[in-house]
């Protein structure tokens, strides 16, 4: 009879095998290729010569380097890749994989909506002037193509926020968003507490994308035992300094 194709497997020349379902394969909007050169040069060995799968807006581990060959299935790939407990997202209830049927669990494809500080970094001293506006810069990102729409900062741990300006990136298609936005946000800095010990700060950063999918305050409600897809706020802690004292 007929056999129904719902995935397409990659194997690599080293043995790895990942899948991706054939609606993003076969997806005009979708963007999937097979790579042969990179900025107009022959892939380098390192990034997956001389084949490579890219599947943009899926885990970075279905882009499948060293390409050997490409398998039209009614199944997903073998292999702990695809199969295994590497790309399965648990309940926090769950300690141990004791009795659980890894392989009904459904595999990471598409990520949840990420942002990141990158400046000021964790840990910085930074001297500012009473009233001064603290310069907080960083990027974002969402699977499947989800364009960023904002990204709200905050400098007291979440108890106030300010919108970012979103920069490069943000002007791609909200519905085929591949690349980073980047952002930056101009806040004014929390008032100065003096002394040695300097004004403790947290700042931390949260996006939402075209589906209105925001992140989580913090991990707990999605955490699981392999740690994969923790989108909650990115938090950064400095320390400002009286310039003029």
């Amino acid at each position: 009879g007929f056999i129904v194709i719902k995935h397409v497997q990659f194997e690599s020349h080293d043995g790895m095998l990942a899948s991706i379902p054939i609606e993003k394969a076969l997806n005009p909007y979708g963007d999937a290729i097979v790579a042969y050169e990179m900025n107009g040069e022959p892939i380098p060995r390192k990034n997956g010569y001389p084949l490579r799968a890219i599947v943009p807006g899926f885990v970075g581990v279905r882009n499948v380097k060293w390409l050997k060959s490409i398998t039209l299935s009614s199944e997903e790939s073998e292999g702990p890749w695809q199969r295994g407990m590497n790309y399965k997202v648990f309940s926090p209830s769950v300690k141990d994989l004791n009795g659980v049927d890894i392989a009904s669990v459904p595999t990471i494809q598409e990520q949840p909506v990420q942002s990141v500080i990158v400046s000021p970094a964790d840990g910085e001293r930074i001297e500012v002037i009473e009233g001064e506006e603290l310069e907080i810069r960083g990027y974002s990102w969402s699977g499947g193509g989800r364009g960023v729409i904002r990204v709200d900062v905050s400098v007291d741990g979440g108890k106030t926020w300010h919108t970012a300006k979103l920069g490069e990136g943000s002007n791609q298609n909200p519905n085929r968003a591949w690349a980073w936005t980047f952002w930056e946000a101009t806040v004014p800095a929390p008032a100065l507490k003096g002394g040695e010990a300097g004004t403790k700060v947290d700042i931390c950063c949260k996006a939402t994308d075209y589906g209105h999918n925001c992140q989580p305050e913090t991990p707990d409600s999605i955490w699981n035992l392999r740690g994969l897809n923790n989108n909650s706020w990115h938090h950064v802690k400095v320390v400002l300094e009286d310039a003029l004292a």
